[in-house]
């Protein structure tokens, strides 16, 4: 119970609460996704479509889309590096993100549509 709210409040409150705890995963997943991406340094790097320094995130997913495996090496791969999949560019190690956050980062990576 939230005690500083009147009782009528508390209901409206919580009503809120629920709808916005039981909505579906992707509706809340997608923007906090790309908040975390910008929290986390992605789009210094990546752009949602084009390759900036390293790919567009649309060009990752158009790449991986299929391959059941993609997620959990992509996450791998944010928090440890890489280098060689996208030429000689080296994608850096980022000890800043979580490994829920780079489960996270990865499936909304590879939900992007493919680049036009």
């Amino acid at each position: 119970m939230i005690p500083h709210l009147r009782t009528g409040t508390r209901a409206v409150a919580a009503v809120v609460l629920c709808a916005v705890l039981y909505q579906p995963a992707a509706a809340l997943a997608a923007p906090t996704a790309a908040a975390l991406a910008n929290e986390r340094g992605c789009m210094a790097c990546h752009g949602l479509v084009r390759k900036q320094v390293g790919p567009g995130f649309a060009q990752v997913a158009q790449r991986y889309r299929g391959d059941p495996t993609a997620a959990l090496r992509l996450a791998a791969k944010v928090r440890a590096g890489s280098v060689g999949n996208w030429g000689r560019v080296i994608m850096p190690a980022q000890p800043q993100v979580s490994e829920p956050e780079s489960t996270v980062l990865s499936a909304w990576v590879l939900s992007q549509p493919a680049p036009p």
